[in-house]
């Protein structure tokens, strides 16, 4: 008996360990939140390296200084449009602004946000578990004239050059939740790619020989000039960020529309854009055959000179019908004009024109170079 009475005590004690272990798992599941919703979002910015430049982002590092707050760094800010959907519904501005968009900003050492510096907040704002999210970044924040988020793979701004000479980037991230791979310890990596065209125009004076150069002269002046009966260079632009086809966002595309031609100021006058003036005058070049080119934009404090002579524009196919029209010290107030041919912009490109006036002639040749190369190996004659 006494060991029929051990075996069924004990057989009752591990039915009741199991049954308070199996209550005790399901009040855990029933009252745990998922971890998702305990780790917060965390945000890192990247920029492929470039040579630097005054306001074009050229490194990951110039891009945090550009964000960091004044006086420290520059004050600028990345915007962030977001959203998730969950159980079919959609919900905006997730990142803790109820009201628009959020302001990231590089802040070292934050400690939320796992020490990656780019904060969106005093506080941070959590995962949820299941939900798909959308992320669309621009810098700089500040001068970016939002116009519609009507969907989440879409982001629709404009841009005028002619009032902003920023280096206009944007990106685009998603992040799924739910996704086997999802990492929720892993920040939103925002790419930030360059969404407009970079212009240069460089001067030199050739010697009758055409083998060295003379400095003799200087350039006190430069625009560019649209043609009164037709398009030539559009100064703004809509631009549509990320697109979405059969399910599938591609939230590198960037595309250019409605680009808006300014009008002149009568009917039979062409229209001046882009002007500058530097009255002291940049020479054209040094005096031996190492030359040094006169870059237009490149001196003063114009909206147009903020970038060491790199001129910001929209990216579009130009119609060959505008004029590069400049100044020198030795004429006075003479205008000089020369054709600059059909061009197609494109975005996070490098375009150079180089100017070299000889004894009797103009010649005007081009250099197309991706973003981070100063210097290009094409050499297009025109």
């Amino acid at each position: 008996m006494p060991k029929y009475f051990d075996i069924l005590i004990n057989t009752l004690r591990r039915v009741c360990l199991v049954a308070i272990g199996v209550a005790l798992v399901a009040c855990v599941d029933e009252k745990s939140t998922p971890e998702s919703e305990l780790q917060p979002i965390q945000m890192a910015v990247s920029s492929a390296d470039m040579h630097s430049t005054r306001a074009l982002i050229n490194t990951t590092d110039n891009l945090k200084k550009a964000c960091t707050p004044a006086p420290e760094g520059d004050g600028k800010s990345i915007g962030i449009w977001s959203s998730y959907t969950l159980d079919g519904q959609q919900t905006t501005n997730v990142l803790g602004n109820p009201t628009g968009d959020v302001a990231l900003k590089y802040i070292a050492n934050t400690e939320w946000d796992n020490l990656q510096g780019w904060t969106y907040g005093e506080e941070a704002v959590f995962w949820v578990n299941k939900a798909k999210y959308t992320f669309n970044a621009y810098y700089p924040m500040e001068v970016v004239d939002e116009i519609s988020t009507s969907d989440v793979s879409t982001f629709v701004i404009d841009y005028n050059t002619e009032h902003y000479q920023e280096d206009l980037m944007m990106a685009y991230a998603f992040a799924d939740t739910n996704a086997p791979d999802f990492n929720v310890s892993k920040p939103v990596e925002l790419n930030m790619l360059h969404t407009l065209s970079a212009v240069q125009f460089r001067f030199m004076f050739m010697n009758s020989d055409d083998s060295t150069y003379d400095d003799s002269d200087r350039l006190t002046a430069c625009w560019v000039e649209n043609s009164a009966q037709k398009r030539g260079i559009a100064t703004t632009g809509v631009l549509a960020f990320g697109t979405e086809s059969g399910g599938v966002v591609d939230g590198e595309h960037i595309h250019w529309y409605y680009e808006d031609y300014p009008e002149p100021p009568t009917a039979n006058k062409p229209r001046r854009i882009y002007a500058w003036e530097d009255a002291a005058g940049v020479p054209f070049s040094s005096t031996t055959t190492s030359h040094t080119p006169a870059v237009a934009y490149s001196t003063g404090n114009q909206v147009y000179s903020s970038n060491n002579g790199w001129l910001l524009v929209i990216p579009q196919a130009t119609d060959g019908s505008a004029k590069l029209c400049f100044k020198l010290a030795s004429t006075g107030d003479v205008e000089h004009r020369v054709a600059i041919p059909a061009t197609n912009f494109e975005a996070g490109y490098r375009y150079t024109y180089n100017i070299r006036f000889g004894q009797s002639s103009v010649t005007l040749t081009l250099k197309i170079a991706d973003w981070n190369e100063l210097k290009s190996s094409h050499n297009i004659a025109l």
